[in-house]
């Protein structure tokens, strides 16, 4: 092992005297020796590539989803639908002077509709957008001939004066202000969420202007569990707007089943179901004696005989009788 290594080690020391005399050669020579190498990868760099595989076209893939559907949409409602804010009383406002800290301003709307900033004292800001209220601060600034030219940004705040109620089976019903841009689900969460008895039945009081100026009521009544109205549940709450979440709709089974109770309303709801969801009919029972209690126009309790595909309502009571023999 030692020999051959040594051999091997000579081996290595003559060609690397060889490749020390090869590199010792003139500048000359050395031009000479690569220039036809040089001229090889210059023709290999710029030929053209010969192929005989077909070119095929770019093809640019385009994923269509409605997940991406409802994101296009509502980036578009949020690029064309413009909501103006205006100042009103208790609203904040917070005003800012490029280069000028100590003429930037975190006010409060008074009652009068009257705010103080440095400098030039009140301004009436009551019914003015973000916008007004600086172009009227950078104004008085300029004809004061405090700032040249100033540059200021006004944003509207914490609104006291504009805000949304939500009534009924939430865990914390109330007025509350609007913070920003705040959507249907976003007022929702918070009132506090939906409590155990809420109906799946949204419903929204808003108020609005008809061409001729005269007020209205317009109701718009949303399934929470829909999915077609994802798009709709976030939606942005305007002020003064009303959410209304009702109770469950609820219907009653007794006498002859095996769970009696009170249950919540599904859809396409028919005395099989019914049934079913009350255990089904015990043994003493029959499916045939089947009687529904149900509240007419008038207040009044009727009692209809029931087959056991005859469509169930709210509030109804499903009653089952005793088999005869």
């Amino acid at each position: 092992m030692l020999l051959k290594s040594a051999s091997s080690w000579r081996r290595f020391l003559r060609l690397g005297m060889a490749a020390g005399a090869a590199i010792g050669l003139s500048g000359n020579t050395l031009a000479q020796e690569t220039e036809p190498l040089r001229l090889k990868l210059d023709y290999w760099l710029t030929a053209p590539v010969q192929s005989d595989l077909p070119v095929m076209p770019a093809v640019v893939a385009e994923v269509n989803s409605p997940m991406k559907a409802a994101l296009q949409n509502l980036s578009n409602e949020d690029s064309t639908e413009t909501v103006t804010d205006f100042a009103g009383e208790g609203d904040q406002i917070l005003i800012t002077v490029f280069g000028q800290p100590d003429l930037s301003a975190d006010v409060v709307v008074g009652s009068s509709g009257l705010i103080t900033l440095p400098l030039i004292g009140t301004l009436e800001v009551k019914g003015k957008s973000a916008i007004e209220i600086a172009q009227m601060y950078a104004r008085k600034l300029e004809q004061g001939q405090y700032l040249l030219n100033p540059k200021v940004a006004a944003r509207i705040g914490q609104q006291v004066s504009r805000a949304f109620s939500v009534m009924g089976e939430v865990s914390r019903p109330g007025k509350f202000p609007i913070q920003g841009q705040i959507s249907l689900l976003d007022a929702i969460s918070i009132a506090g969420g939906f409590t155990q008895r809420a109906d799946k039945q949204i419903r929204i009081l808003r108020k609005h202007h008809d061409t001729d100026g005269e007020g209205g009521v317009e109701t718009l009544s949303l399934n929470f569990d829909d999915s077609k109205n994802a798009e709709r549940l976030m939606q942005r709450i305007r002020p003064n707007d009303v959410i209304v979440v009702g109770q469950q709709k609820n219907f009653y089974v007794y006498g002859e089943v095996r769970k009696p109770g009170m249950y919540p309303v599904e859809e396409d709801l028919n005395v099989m179901r019914v049934l079913a969801i009350g255990g089904g009919v015990s043994e003493r029972g029959s499916s045939s004696r089947i009687r529904i209690l149900r509240k007419n126009d008038k207040g009044e309790i009727q009692e209809i005989s029931a087959s056991i595909r005859d469509i169930v309502l709210p509030g109804d009571v499903v009653f089952v009788n005793e088999r005869i023999f």
